[in-house]
């Protein structure tokens, strides 16, 4: 007899895309072109792979890749290397959101899932860990970002509720409080992470570039480069 080895209780599921000329950071390169944003979203992409770190006993990481044409064994695996993938699926964000957490509560028996994007690079494996810690004494756990959305979400299986993430105004500066008021409504409570910004268009990079002027990693050595830091 074989032992049966539970699934982890914890999935972190990063929403991304492949790295795509013309189809990554398009607000970004209204301003600085589309082949200097495919390099940025290249550099935030890896910085914040290497930030969250890799799956553990009680965490699974996984990669939730937006479907695309160019998408096969190699391309997936030069973009995100050896995290687990899975396909994203859904005609909208909220319904790509809401059918990942559906699954991993329902089929995989997942305790806590939160989800996050690629826009903050500086997003740490220390603020991930923090986020399922709050879900211990609080059923919702949501990081605010400065455009009126949010960089993190996460919830307990027992809370989870599909209809936090249909008919919402994605992309606008409504999304964090639709959401919030939304939980509230349900009674439930909600834990609130520190706000940071998202790079999305060009004073945002060069925000980061001031900020990380004397930082590691692949994207401040990239704006470094560009001379955006001075």
């Amino acid at each position: 007899m074989f032992a049966t080895i539970p699934p982890p209780a914890q999935r972190l599921l990063v929403f991304a895309r492949l790295p795509e000329l013309g189809k990554v950071k398009t607000r970004l390169a209204q301003s600085i072109g589309a082949e200097k944003a495919l390099e940025v979203y290249r550099a935030m992409l890896r910085d914040l792979l290497g930030a969250i770190g890799e799956s553990s006993g009680d965490l699974e990481i996984e990669i939730a890749w937006a479907p695309t044409e160019s998408a096969n064994g190699e391309t997936l695996r030069n973009a995100f290397g050896a995290h687990t993938l899975v396909m994203q699926a859904g005609s909208n964000l909220g319904d790509r959101l809401s059918m990942a957490f559906s699954e991993r509560f329902f089929f995989h028996r997942t305790q806590k899932v939160i989800a996050i994007g690629v826009d903050d690079p500086r997003l740490s494996r220390e603020i991930v860990d923090h986020a399922f810690g709050l879900l211990e004494s609080c059923e919702w756990v949501i990081g605010p970002a400065k455009d009126g959305g949010y960089y993190l979400i996460g919830c307990r299986a027992a809370a989870f509720n599909p209809e936090v993430f249909f008919d919402i105004a994605w992309g606008t500066d409504s999304v964090l409080q639709s959401t919030l008021h939304r939980i509230r409504d349900w009674n439930h409570n909600a834990a609130l992470l520190p706000m940071r910004y998202d790079i999305d268009v060009i004073d945002d990079l060069q925000r980061f570039a001031r900020e990380t002027r004397e930082s590691d990693g692949d994207l401040p050595r990239l704006l470094r480069s560009w001379g955006l830091a001075a």
